[in-house]
């Protein structure tokens, strides 16, 4: 084999060894500061969801929501190729709807959690500005704790969460495909989709089972 070629491949393995090595490490040492910002989002998402004497308790977390979560990205996420030429007052109304929506589905989730402890455990740094913090519940009575994850947009404590991914399934996934499900059987209509989704987040506020 020509020595150049083999020198050319020995090279080549070499990057790929030392890519590996930082792609291993990396993880441990990411998003500090955004581990640090999650952990103190969710002891307070789940504090005012315990007090559950407090009358004023849903507005006070529709009111944290509207300070920390991006549901304005999320909704246009869900939406995917539905998104295409629609009519800017369509957008809106669904932006307005999928956020009290998204709101109910996120005060539902957490609602569970609040006898529980949710723990930072590791984060991972998608790309500048983008990380993935990882979460157990710490449940004394269960063998398996639950993986939970957050997915923060920013920096320099100063973050907004775009996502929640419980036991390896990202939320807004599923709803984009839950979404893409139900426009393909009413003609692609938005307003069928908000007028939808206006009923789900009534029903869960309600306590209704789905």
């Amino acid at each position: 084999m020509d020595s150049f070629v083999l020198l050319g491949r020995r090279a080549f393995l070499a990057v790929l060894v030392v890519a590996a090595s930082w792609m291993s490490v990396a993880p441990a040492n990411a998003g500090q500061d955004a581990e640090a910002f999650a952990q103190r989002l969710i002891d307070q998402g789940v504090g005012i969801l315990r007090n559950t004497s407090d009358p004023a308790r849903r507005a006070k977390f529709r009111d944290f929501i509207t300070q920390y979560a991006d549901a304005r990205k999320t909704a246009l996420f869900t939406l995917g190729n539905y998104r295409r030429g629609a009519n800017d007052a369509d957008i809106e109304a669904f932006v307005t709807a999928f956020t009290a929506y998204a709101t109910a589905v996120y005060e539902s989730r957490l609602d569970q959690y609040k006898g529980q402890t949710l723990k930072v455990v590791g984060s991972i740094d998608n790309k500048a500005n983008d990380v993935t913090v990882n979460m157990i519940v710490v449940d004394p009575n269960a063998t398996n704790p639950l993986r939970v994850a957050f997915r923060l947009l920013g920096g320099n404590n100063n973050y907004r969460f775009v996502d929640i991914q419980v036991e390896g399934i990202w939320l807004s996934i599923d709803q984009r495909e839950q979404f893409a499900a139900f426009l393909s059987k009413n003609n692609g209509s938005i307003p069928r989709l908000t007028a939808h989704l206006q009923t789900q987040a009534q029903q869960i506020m309600a306590g209704v089972q789905r």
